[in-house]
């Protein structure tokens, strides 16, 4: 399939950063557009850029992929799995895996599980897949994709600015790994518009971490429309020296890769776009039906409304598939949290889950949890966790109810155990205990709180309304939605017993990272704070008072008020540097005024200086909302410290990890007791230390793993200086127009 670029190269980079920084923006985006436009002597980033990249080989660039989808977009698959369902495999040769990947408007059948219906949907895929393909390859190895967006032309005269934009614009990201963020390799820049073929290079290091690892886009804008239809797919790194894979006893086991994702249509199986009427976040009150009082993502039913729309929790794209084993069998699961949104709190029934790696990364010793004792998975988390299966019987692994069983955010289960609250919005499953109807309660206070406060992202609101008990979906003989706990997999365990064993300590730590030891010895060469914050001021909220808003909030919703695509929008999801503290305010809806920095993404300008390749630093991540909020940092794995300010026994190696909430959680939301105010409260905290390699130096991003945060703009830009006092490779400033 030859490469096809239905806009030149030239006019693209033009359109998006304008005639006097084409050769920059040739640089950024790479491949075609890297050869097609040379910097001139006076552009010196954009040659830099060209270089850090890499010179793609010709045999590279005039290759066509070689591997074609094994199943065509809008292909229907009627056959039923057999056995537990595993994505097609890719696998490298010869240094190289050279592939195709087409993002297009898949059509699936899928169970619905509550109802026992089996319905069609339409959404967002690879390949007409979910997930998609799988893709293997070793340290040192070469990843060629030529992705073809197949997705439908972007609806014209919608919202843009900082609101979800250009849903059907795509891109490409290895998640997880630790190689060049520039030119066409793992640039979370890049835009890939319907039409559009684009190549990707990605070169692994020669000692990268081998481990379970995953691909998804992050077009920011439309990251979250494109995950609610499955778009994910697991890339997996084996071999190496020190690997995991050779330890004998995980080369024995069965080796399955389950993907957990949430799938989310409108209720005749396609995928609508969001409310392009939305003025905040959730919908509020909870199931009225005003428009203005509708939500961001209220185009899949109405917010707090459950069953109108459809949901479905997906292992490999199944609903609750079945995996077999024989009594004393050892097998390698390999679990990936692909949802949105969504803590997934896992445990299975009668067996302990001895977890080997987190985020593709072997730990040292093996966290081996007691039977029933659940942990929890972030969305963009990786567990690899090896299981002995019991007597012959049936068991689950079971999602347990976030809101109601407590989990530390690491398997050591020793710091912060709480809810893991999570969710995409209130109409995701609850336990089928529906509260009484409530009337209007007017402005909600913090301090005077409510027995019907809804758990997740809705926190600090009441329901608003009156809801009639015919209405309520609990009330019918079989639960229209999902209740908690419900099985993402079932276990059946018979045949001829095996007298496997499981892994023995210590594992083999990975040889490409920096050791622990030297982690913790080194003197960092910068600390550095950043804050999770919430703003909101939507009437009938806790958050319509100022003095139960952060001190931040008014200066940054006055800075803030004009970039919603024409409309105003009344909640900010912010991830700042926690040492801008502003200037004092005599006025109480504005305490702090004069921040230095931005509270949401601004793709021109990083968020720190002076991050330069090779350093060690130590960053201190503050969360200072009532919900959990996944923290995640592209190219560069962390090593976690501390959680809450306590020590871990075990310090732990992730790309991606749970903040906590505050402490303590609210409880009710009416009086007695009083509720904490945000502001006189400890906040969560997770302390890592940092090792910025030298093969990530350019530019890229740090966010919230809760989609609909970071497409709101809960990111931020970081850039690795190729040296000290050097400049950023990439292009700076409000001329730079980077594309977000």
């Amino acid at each position: 399939m030859p490469i096809m670029v239905p806009v030149s190269a030239r006019s693209f980079a033009a359109t998006l950063f304008g005639a006097a920084t084409l050769s920059t923006a040739s640089a950024v985006f790479g491949g075609l557009a890297a050869q097609e436009v040379a910097a001139p002597a006076s552009a010196p980033h954009a040659q830099l850029l060209h270089t850090m990249a890499g010179s793609p080989e010709a045999v590279d660039d005039a290759t066509p992929a070689a591997a074609e989808p094994a199943r065509r977009c809008g292909e229907f698959d009627d056959k039923p799995a057999s056995g537990f369902p595993q994505p097609e495999v890719r696998e490298s040769a010869k240094g190289v895996l050279r592939t195709s990947l087409v993002a297009c408007i898949g059509k699936n059948k899928v169970l619905d599980a509550p109802s026992g219906e089996m319905r069609v949907i339409k959404t967002t895929t690879y390949e007409g897949a979910i997930p998609g393909p799988t893709f293997v390859v070793k340290p040192g190895d070469r990843l060629l994709i030529d992705l073809t967006n197949n997705l439908p032309p972007n609806p014209t005269g919608l919202r843009d600015g900082m609101f979800p934009h250009e849903q059907n614009s795509t891109n490409f990201h290895s998640h997880g790994l630790t190689v060049s963020p520039l030119g066409n390799s793992d640039n979370a820049y890049r835009l890939m518009p319907p039409g559009s073929t684009n190549r990707v290079k990605i070169d692994i290091p020669a000692d990268h971490p081998t481990g379970t690892y995953w691909y998804h886009p992050h077009k920011h804008g439309s990251t979250t429309f494109q995950f609610l239809g499955g778009m994910s797919g697991f890339l997996i790194i084996k071999g190496g020296k020190g690997t995991l894979d050779a330890v004998p006893e995980v080369a024995a086991a069965k080796d399955l890769v389950m993907g957990f994702q949430v799938i989310r249509t409108a209720i005749d199986g396609t995928q609508p776009f969001v409310h392009q009427d939305a003025e905040q976040f959730g919908t509020f009150p909870f199931f009225t039906t005003d428009v203005k009082q509708q939500g961001v993502w209220s185009t899949y039913g109405l917010d707090g409304a459950p069953g109108r729309s459809f949901f479905y929790f997906t292992t490999n794209g199944v609903t609750n598939p079945t995996v077999r084993m024989r009594p004393g069998e050892v097998q390698r699961w390999r679990m990936l949290n692909a949802s949105a949104s969504e803590n997934l709190m896992i445990d299975l029934e009668g067996h302990g889950l001895n977890i080997v790696a987190m985020d593709g990364i072997t730990v040292s010793k093996m966290y081996q949890l007691k039977p029933g004792e659940p942990f929890v998975m972030g969305p963009g988390q990786r567990m690899d966790v090896m299981v002995k299966a019991g007597d012959p019987g049936t068991y689950r692994l079971l999602s347990e109810d976030p809101s109601a069983v407590s989990a530390s955010v690491s398997p050591s289960g020793k710091i912060g155990v709480a809810p893991r609250n999570s969710r995409h919005s209130f109409d995701f499953p609850s336990p089928c205990a529906a509260p009484a109807p409530v009337r209007t309660v007017g402005i909600v206070d913090l301090e005077n709180a409510g027995p019907n406060h809804v758990a997740g992202h809705g926190r600090g609101q009441i329901l608003n309304a009156s809801v009639p008990a015919a209405d309520d979906p609990c009330a019918k003989k079989k639960p229209s939605i999902l209740a908690f706990p419900f099985p993402l997999a079932t276990i059946v365990v018979d045949g001829k017993p095996m007298n496997m064993k499981l892994p023995s300590d210590p594992l083999p730590v990975p040889e490409g990272l920096p050791t622990v030891a030297k982690m913790l010895k080194k003197t960092p060469d910068v600390r550095r704070n950043v804050a999770f914050e919430l703003c909101g001021m939507q009437e009938g909220t806790i958050m319509a008072r100022a003095r139960n808003r952060l001190p931040s909030c008014g200066w940054y919703f006055e800075k803030y008020a004009d970039i919603w695509g024409g409309k105003p929008f009344v909640m900010l999801q912010m991830m700042r540097d926690a040492d801008d503290t502003g200037v004092a305010n005599d006025d109480k809806e504005m305490p702090l005024i004069d921040f230095k920095k931005d509270g949401l993404f601004n793709p021109n300008e990083p968020l720190f200086d002076g991050m330069v390749a090779g350093n060690y630093e130590e960053w201190t991540v503050t969360n200072r909302t009532y919900s959990d909020h996944p923290f995640h940092i592209h190219q560069n794995p962390f090593l976690v410290t501390h959680i809450n300010g306590r020590p871990l026994d075990q310090p732990e190696w992730h790309d991606t990890l749970i903040v906590p909430g505050t402490i303590r959680q609210p409880t009710n939301f009416l009086p007695p007791p009083a509720q904490p105010n945000i502001n006189k409260i400890r906040h969560g905290s997770i302390t890592f230390r940092i090792y910025f390699n030298p093969i990530t130096v350019g530019c890229f991003v740090m966010h919230c793993h809760i989609l609909s945060h970071e497409d709101l703009g809960m990111m931020q830009r970081l850039d690795v200086l190729p040296g000290k006092d050097q400049p950023s490779v990439c292009p700076i400033g409000p001329s730079a127009q980077m594309e977000h």
